[in-house]
């Protein structure tokens, strides 16, 4: 009886039934487009985050207050290349990666450079925006690569010899390719850790250690910098975090706007939708009335309208949710030039807001209906 009670009431007055489909339609529809860009920014700008590279320094600890544009093996200290075991992160402190670097000093035809030893796969997976043009060397290789401005100084290219003088030594690698970073390694030599070593004669030592740590865990940065120097004795870890919270307090201003924006959009949604019921409630008043005189309790009376109010709600479901997708790929499509993924973290919000919407709509109808006498409504008064 009571889902045949709800449906004819519906379908009675049509117009205002598609009225409030309408208006929830309207209103799940901006609440999932919302949602939708705003856990798609979340993930996008901790990809886009990690592009920044490293965020944590790890440095000698004699050195670590020296800029490292001062660069000599007289300078310097080092960290042994053993205690690097230990950086492989753990469930608490989860590490992106890490990538040693030994830089020293050698000589290029006359002119003194900068020359920095590394593991390649190590550097390139911290450092995405690094475009290498040729190839890179290989594991203990007589290959090196230049910075694109040092190749430009330099007259070189890949396959060319490149003779390099360091420590009394005389040396003809072969450029592989040549390094563009927009920073200071496009006026560096790289090559190959274990032949930076061999050449310098520091054998299993770096001179700092670039750390990535997940773009979710910047806040934990002191933390991880804690840690790190408790796994590397001696060593100081500095952070490097100004990109990074910046875009993050960002984001987090830009989530809080469209919470607001979401929360509005539903307030409006709820009091149109609850003007609507009451309405109803008032032109029903003569059918509400008749009900209590024949004994109806009033929670019978307001489970009709808050049965009314939900079967609505679950009518406009689906159609805000699809409308909502479609928006935020509109919206992702011409604002950020990228599509938006489906999260289905957003169907269940969007089915209890929809729930929730339903029922604080229907309070104020409801008790419009049960403050309705019987005795004054059948006397048509």
């Amino acid at each position: 009886m009571f889902p045949r009670l709800v449906l004819k009431s519906l379908r009675r007055r049509p117009g205002r039934a598609f009225l409030i489909i309408l208006t929830l339609v309207m209103g799940l529809s901006l609440e999932t487009a919302l949602l939708s860009i705003a856990l798609d920014m979340d993930q996008k700008s901790e990809q886009e985050l990690k592009a920044f590279g490293s965020n944590i320094l790890l440095l000698p600890g004699e050195s670590a207050d020296a800029a490292l544009s001062v660069i000599s093996p007289e300078a310097q200290g080092y960290i042994p290349e053993a205690q690097l075991a230990d950086l492989g992160g753990s469930a608490a402190f989860p590490l992106e990666g890490y990538a040693p670097f030994l830089y020293s000093l050698a000589d290029i035809d006359g002119r003194q450079v900068v020359v920095s030893g590394t593991v390649f796969d190590q550097a390139l997976m911290i450092n995405p925006w690094w475009s290498v043009n040729g190839d890179i060397p290989p594991k203990g290789g007589q290959g090196v690569i230049l910075g694109a401005e040092l190749a430009g100084k330099l007259g070189l290219n890949a396959g060319d010899p490149v003779t390099i003088r360091q420590n009394g030594r005389l040396e003809i690698l072969r450029v592989t390719g040549t390094l563009l970073t927009g920073g200071s390694e496009d006026n560096q030599v790289l090559m190959d850790m274990e032949l930076a070593q061999s050449l310098t004669g520091l054998a299993e030592r770096v001179s700092a250690v670039q750390v990535s740590v997940p773009a979710g865990e910047i806040q934990n940065l002191d933390e991880f910098a804690a840690s790190l120097e408790e796994r590397v004795p001696g060593a100081r870890a500095k952070t490097v975090r100004q990109v990074a919270e910046a875009g993050q307090n960002l984001l987090g201003k830009v989530n809080m706007l469209m919470g607001l924006v979401t929360a509005l959009i539903i307030l409006i949604s709820c009091l149109t939708v609850s003007a609507s019921l009451a309405n109803a409630v008032i032109e029903r008043r003569r059918e509400i009335g008749l009900m209590k005189s024949l004994g109806a309790e009033g929670w019978r009376i307001a489970s009709i309208i808050l049965g009314e109010a939900l079967a609505l709600s679950a009518v406009a479901i689906p159609a805000g949710f699809l409308l909502g997708l479609a928006l935020a790929q509109a919206v992702g499509l011409s604002v950020f030039d990228t599509a938006v993924s489906f999260h289905p973290s957003v169907v269940p919000v969007v089915i209890i807001s929809a729930g929730l919407l339903a029922f604080t709509a229907s309070l104020m109808p409801v008790r419009r209906a049960l403050s309705i006498e019987p005795a004054i409504i059948l006397r048509g008064e």
